[in-house]
């Protein structure tokens, strides 16, 4: 049997896989094949799983002969079958990368298409109905991933923006200091005048024992000089 030949280019950062003969609608293989192209293997996974699970219907546009109405979606179906094997050839192209040491959270699918593949008449009673035959090739790359970018600044508005900071912090811990050397000087000065009356209150006490002692020796000098006066009448008489 000669290679399959894949309709999207290989490099060292995609991985591919076929399925070969599906027994599966063409039809609706192309529609699935739309559904999930462009996403994320891993969101791919969780589509199809949700098909199968009859939550989450296939808009179907090209092929849309009897496709019911869905809501927000339009003429879609539940191709359960097909998604079946399609979700299994996602699986395997996954397991392939990994085997070739990509990144299986970065890869996206870049490729996916679904062919037409040869008829073969069924047998018995079924006589001249032709089995429904499809090729699906995928096509997976890894893709990096995006970090936020940061904006640059150009260096002159940075220079700007500090030596407009800059007087601000210089500002703020000198005004501070101010207050606090405030706030010590108070307490330091009602420390002073305490002392200063605890100084005048002991000079008051002092002060007034002199002039007691100044009022008494006048007292006293008085007395001396009556009893001088009356020893000198006593003398002559």
């Amino acid at each position: 049997m000669a290679p399959y030949n894949y309709s999207a280019r290989i490099n060292e950062h995609r991985a591919r896989a076929v399925g070969l003969l599906l027994p599966i609608s063409t039809k609706q293989s192309v529609e699935i094949c739309k559904f999930i192209r462009g996403k994320k293997v891993q969101k791919a996974i969780n589509m199809l799983s949700e098909v199968i699970d009859m939550k989450k219907p296939v808009p179907f546009n090209q092929f849309a002969n009897g496709a019911g109405h869905k809501h927000g979606i339009g003429p879609g179906k539940y191709p359960v079958k097909a998604c079946n094997e399609i979700l299994k050839l996602v699986k395997l192209v996954e397991s392939n990368a990994q085997h070739k040491g990509l990144n299986t959270s970065g890869l996206e699918i870049v490729h996916i298409c679904a062919k037409k593949g040869p008829k073969s008449w069924h047998y018995g009673r079924q006589s001249r109905i032709a089995m429904k035959r499809t090729h699906v090739e995928i096509v997976v790359e890894e893709k990096e991933t995006k970090k936020k970018e940061v904006k640059k600044e150009p260096a002159k508005k940075k220079e700007l923006k500090k030596q407009e900071e800059k007087p601000k912090e210089t500002k703020k811990p000198i005004e501070k200091v101010e207050k606090k050397q405030v706030k010590e000087e108070k307490p330091i000065v009602k420390k002073v005048e305490t002392k200063k009356e605890q100084s005048k209150e002991i000079k008051k006490p002092a002060e007034e024992k002199k002039e007691k002692t100044k009022e008494k020796t006048p007292a006293a000098a008085e007395l001396a000089e009556k009893t001088k006066e009356k020893e000198n009448k006593a003398d002559k008489k």
